[in-house]
């Protein structure tokens, strides 16, 4: 909405609940990096999106560096074997090997025995944040924002049914309904390019925080549709933001939703295996969300085969707050110049 705004584009965003009330508000807080050749070059243009709205805004602030991200592991020969494919894959990063003696030397509220890999990612910021900014932005350039108003009914046409029976028209619309997109533009329940894949974090309050941004073994962030078949404890494994005074912990992969408050005491049983503090640690509150996770690790961006100006820009799995505000840039110039979108990108790709 911002970025179409800006370039003259009259701009209608329809929001069914609440701005940031789904993943892009209750993830765990960081940018990062998201491993993956395709959408690096997403990540590093989000990045500088932020550096943009951090210098003009007074509400929102955005780290002048990475806080680092450390992989723990109690494996240090598996480390130093991941060591060397980080630093061919992904020199930027520079990756590097801690053993525990370092380890603790930088972040002494770890367990001990742990070793880690370093890379040069991560900037916490508070996790409803960058959307609210981005909303400020969009409003600023005089968009449109209409909140609590579902959308019942997306057309073949560029053409929306509210839930209230209100049709609006427009000379195009973009669906970027997250874990909700393909529900919208298929309510058969046939195609299914994105599914919901729920998390729950868990927010506390520590004495002391680390520095950098936490997270359990190698690069093995979940980047897949959860099948139906997962155990009802679901992927459990350790990560931890902290922001503003607030360490968020989490993460959960699960095909349907769970109950957070249920789900947190074993997120922070098994967080206080890597921070001893987490353990009976008071809680401040517990969200679920639903990421919306495509079947192929990769949003899908631009316009829908057999409608007729009618966009898509949507999937990102985990990697929303990190490549989101690019991706939306490429699906405004595929509306308003017809610009094509990169192949692995395209919404309308093989599967």
């Amino acid at each position: 909405a911002a970025f179409a705004a800006e370039q003259g584009a009259s701009v209608l965003l329809v929001e069914s609940s609440q701005l940031a009330a789904g993943a892009s508000g209750r993830n765990s807080g960081v940018v990062q990096h998201p491993f993956d050749t395709v959408l690096a070059p997403l990540h590093q243009a989000t990045l500088e999106v932020y550096r943009e709205l951090s210098d003009g805004s007074s509400d929102f602030e955005f780290p002048a560096d990475p806080a680092g991200l450390l992989l723990l592991t109690d494996d240090p020969a598996a480390a130093h074997a991941r060591v060397g494919e980080l630093r061919d894959q992904e020199p930027a990063l520079v990756p590097e090997f801690l053993d525990s003696e370092a380890l603790a030397m930088l972040e002494p509220m770890l367990a001990r025995g742990l070793s880690a890999i370093r890379l040069a990612t991560g900037y916490p910021i508070p996790p409803e944040a960058a959307t609210h900014a981005m909303a400020a932005r969009a409003r600023r350039a005089g968009a449109e924002l209409r909140i609590a108003q579902p959308v019942s009914a997306v057309h073949e046409e560029p053409a929306v049914t509210l839930a209230d029976g209100n049709r609006l028209e427009a000379g195009a619309v973009l669906v970027a309904a997250g874990p909700w997109s393909a529900a919208l533009l298929d309510p058969s329940g046939a195609w299914q390019p994105i599914r919901p894949t729920h998390g729950v974090t868990v927010q506390v309050a520590l004495a002391t925080t680390p520095s950098s941004v936490l997270e359990e073994g190698a690069v093995h962030t979940v980047n897949r549709p959860v099948g139906d078949d997962e155990p009802e404890t679901g992927l459990v494994t350790f990560s931890m933001v902290s922001a503003a005074g607030v360490s968020t912990v989490g993460s959960t992969f699960l095909p349907t939703a769970p109950d957070p408050e249920k789900m947190a005491p074993h997120l922070l049983a098994h967080g206080s295996r890597f921070v001893p503090a987490l353990r009976g640690a008071v809680i401040l509150r517990s969200r679920v969300c639903a990421r919306p996770q495509s079947i192929d690790g990769r949003p899908f961006i631009g316009p829908l085969p057999g409608r007729d100006r009618v966009f898509m820009a949507a999937g990102h799995g985990p990697w929303g707050i990190s490549t989101g505000p690019a991706s939306a840039a490429i699906a405004v110039d595929a509306i308003l110049h017809g610009t094509s979108v990169p192949a692995e990108l395209e919404a309308a790709r093989p599967l």
